[in-house]
């Protein structure tokens, strides 16, 4: 036998009581309509700000039930037709999202300790004799709600935020991968031998996926070996942009003219070299300073040319008689109009090794300044200025991760 529909849908109407006028809300409410307390929750829920629709069977508020036109559910445990259970279960598949309260006897409390494990926010114990404790659940679970609702919209944007920035993280380790690639192909050769028995031969290894650390060396005519090390403040995309730069800024020069071919102008090429950088520099205003070694071996004399702007650690030549720092000295490039650079020169036995090394390397040595010049210089002294020798006695080759671009050159001539 079915029992009459009632609608009992109203305006809110806030006369007494904390109303919320601003809610466009409908309730469905499941419940024997003659029973004293229907008329109660209802009065409740619009004193509230809440239109009701009353049903008088779970079949019936099932088969009209949509999440976006109720935003709660209260059901009495103990319907015509189905059990409050089977409506909870029937209400929590088509809307997880959707609070229900339940209304139960005190004789009904197994089933609201079994309604609150199938996902009920909170029950009600017949009689009700007090419409304020109808007031005190039905905010706490709206409430409630609206702040899951928040919660879920704050996670969604979190999401949506996060894939975004996974995106941009992937887009620019694509790039990095590219401009580092780009950056390896600019470097020269290692090892590398020239005819005139002079073998160079290089590590870098950024910090970053790009260097601001940069070589390069070359044979000009048949006598001269040309060569630098630079290193680049900060460290990378910026830093490596500046090092193509300065490469670039180096070839034009020598398309420009022929430079270190001829030895009376060795020390002018040099210092022109060093200007050229200067200038540069401090005209792109890129607030980028750099360090720079820069020489000429001239192989049938047996002499380096060399000058140095900022470097730290100075190069260090290893004879038979050890290993010593070069001297010199020079303001880095790119903060001051003249650097007062010099060259100097220095005669070569017939067996030598140069080493040259960037200020990362000094990071993977103890103590200050001073102790960890100290130490590199013997250690360069022990490896006897050999590359593979000295990496692996800094560590360098396994060591995981450094805090600074790490660059080691070295250049040696044998007795024939």
């Amino acid at each position: 036998m079915s029992a009459p529909t009632h609608d009992c849908t109203s305006d809110p109407s806030p006369s007494t009581g904390t109303s919320q006028p601003d809610r466009e809300r409908h309730t469905l409410l499941l419940i024997d309509p003659d029973s004293p307390p229907c008329k109660l929750v209802q009065s409740a829920l619009e004193r509230l700000g809440y239109a009701v629709t009353v049903r008088d069977n779970g079949v019936q508020a099932i088969g009209e039930f949509t999440s976006e036109e109720y935003q709660l559910v209260v059901t009495d445990l103990h319907l015509p037709d189905m059990g409050g259970l089977e409506v909870l279960r029937k209400v929590k598949h088509l809307s997880p999202d959707t609070p229900v309260m339940v209304l139960a006897s005190d004789s009904e409390v197994d089933d609201v300790v079994q309604a609150l494990r199938l996902g009920a926010s909170d029950y009600l114990l017949k009689p009700i004799a007090d419409e304020g404790v109808i007031d005190h659940a039905v905010t706490r679970i709206m409430e409630a709600r609206d702040l899951a609702a928040e919660n879920r919209k704050y996670r969604e944007q979190l999401e949506s935020r996060n894939r975004e920035l996974n995106e941009h993280i992937e887009l620019l380790q694509r790039d990095h991968e590219a401009g580092r690639q780009l950056q390896q192909h600019l470097l020269p050769r290692t090892p590398y031998e020239y005819p005139a028995g002079i073998k160079a031969e290089y590590r870098l290894l950024p910090s970053l996926y790009l260097s601001g650390d940069f070589i390069d060396y070359g044979l000009f005519g048949e006598r001269f070996v040309a060569f630098y090390l630079v290193d680049v403040s900060g460290h990378g995309v910026s830093s490596a942009l500046v090092t193509a730069l300065i490469k670039h800024s180096i070839m034009h020069l020598l398309r420009e003219r022929p430079l270190f071919s001829q030895l009376n102008t060795l020390d002018q090429d040099l210092t022109e070299i060093l200007e050229m950088i200067n200038r540069e520099l401090l005209s792109t205003r890129l607030d980028k300073h750099a360090s720079m070694f820069v020489g000429v071996v001239d192989s049938r004399a047996r002499q380096l040319h060399y000058a140095v702007a900022g470097q730290v650690p100075m190069p260090v030549l290893v004879t038979s008689d050890g290993a010593e720092w070069l001297g010199g000295k020079g303001r880095p490039l790119g903060l001051f109009q003249h650097g007062g650079w010099e060259v100097r020169h220095c005669s070569l036995p017939a067996s030598w090794r140069l080493v040259a090394c960037s200020d990362g390397v000094l990071e993977l040595l103890p103590g200050d300044l001073l102790q960890k010049e100290e130490c590199l210089l013997q250690t360069i002294d022990r490896s006897r200025g050999d590359l593979g020798s000295l990496c692996a006695a800094l560590k360098v080759d396994t060591a995981e991760s450094f805090p600074d671009d790490i660059t080691i050159l070295t250049l040696r001539q044998d007795e024939r």
